[in-house]
């Protein structure tokens, strides 16, 4: 238990701190004053003010945190006196919506500096089936692999006879098979010969072994490394907009996680190793930075679009239609909150058992490794 509250405050810092450095860098850049910039809710423990004016804090509470300038980020409507040059409401729409999106677009940038970092670390999975050699990395139960005692990171270098040099060969081969099927793997420093016989085939799949590819990694340099980390940025907001899009458009619930999943995921990633836990940091900080950007009213996205609308018009909506729109967004995001709770309790403790079989791959992912599932 008190592991996972370390694993989460871990998590969850450098999220909450690179996104509210986001917003006061967009104030130093845009000459905005900066009366607070705290990490945390509650009980000030340590605060030191800077040259500036800036109160930098550390709150008891180490989840969220914010940065406040000078002044008010909406004028009443029967405000007469002018806001001083160094207060939000002086600055012109442009510095304003940067303002708004800085936190939202550093998250992004810690995203893709960490998917870079791994990347450079680890490399990158190959995708090519002809470049990867027909290494298993995992065996699917009640399927003639597991039958016939085949084993993670066993090699198959023969069917039948033939020599198999890649993933590719494989499952061409597969996809020959008419009866029985004879395996030569290498096994450590074992050679093994192993037989599938045809009766051991699920009939509506006669020609799956139930056998998934081991993956493998090649080596990226620094350059190409950042390449794809910006991409992989790119490819989950797409995956994620899509994702939603789908759901809405098929009048499905979107799979969403709440508070409980993303304890409970973080849970589980301390227990899968550093990179694994480096990575989680990355994607929640892109979700982060996505989510943000949803023009929801009280969002820093619906805050956007108001000074997007006052680049338009050159005036901003009345105070009080932002604050009715600041309220329904408020109430959407407690529902939000309430459903995305509902649905982790339901797939986390009233998930249903999974079925014996499980389904094996199917075509090649983009980005991730071949598998076989012919």
């Amino acid at each position: 238990m008190l592991l996972s509250i370390i694993a989460v405050i871990v998590v969850l810092s450098p999220i909450v701190i690179i996104h509210e450095f986001g917003h006061f860098i967009a104030c130093r850049l845009t000459g905005i004053g900066v009366k607070e910039f705290s990490f945390g809710f509650g009980k000030i423990l340590w605060h030191k003010k800077s040259a500036k004016g800036t109160d930098f804090q550390i709150r008891a509470i180490p989840f969220g945190g914010f940065v406040e300038p000078e002044g008010q980020m909406f004028l009443e409507d029967d405000h007469k006196e002018a806001p001083k040059p160094n207060e939000f409401a002086a600055k012109k729409w442009y510095a304003k919506f940067f303002m708004v999106v800085n936190g939202a677009l550093f998250n992004y940038v810690l995203a893709a500096v960490i998917f870079t970092g791994l990347i450079y670390w680890r490399g990158m999975p190959e995708t090519d089936p002809a470049q990867m050699p027909a290494q298993v990395g995992m065996v699917v139960e009640n399927y003639p692999a597991e039958k016939i005692g085949l084993q993670e990171n066993d090699l198959i270098t023969s069917i039948n006879g033939t020599p198999i040099a890649n993933w590719l060969e494989l499952t061409q081969a597969m996809q020959k098979r008419q009866g029985d099927l004879t395996l030569t793997v290498a096994r450590g420093e074992e050679t093994l010969s192993l037989t599938a016989k045809d009766a051991d085939f699920l009939q509506d799949k006669p020609t799956t072994l139930g056998i998934a590819v081991a993956a493998q990694l090649k080596p990226v340099g620094l350059f190409e490394s950042a390449w794809l980390g910006v991409y992989q940025c790119w490819y989950w907001t797409k995956f994620s907009l899509v994702s939603i899009w789908q759901s809405i458009s098929h009048k499905k619930a979107p799979d969403v996680a709440g508070p409980i999943g993303i304890v409970n995921i973080i849970h589980q990633a301390t227990h899968r190793g550093l990179m694994d836990f480096i990575f989680l940091i990355g994607m929640l900080s892109l979700a982060v930075g996505l989510f943000n950007l949803f023009p929801i009213p009280i969002l820093d996205g619906g805050y956007a679009l108001v000074y997007l609308w006052e680049g338009l018009t050159g005036k901003l909506p009345s105070t009080k239609n932002i604050m009715r729109a600041a309220n329904v967004g408020f109430y959407l995001l407690m529902l939000l909150v309430v459903y995305a709770s509902y649905a982790d309790i339901k797939r986390i403790f009233f998930a249903p058992k999974p079925a014996a079989v499980t389904q094996t791959a199917d075509a090649p992912a983009e980005n991730t490794p071949a598998q076989e599932g012919e």
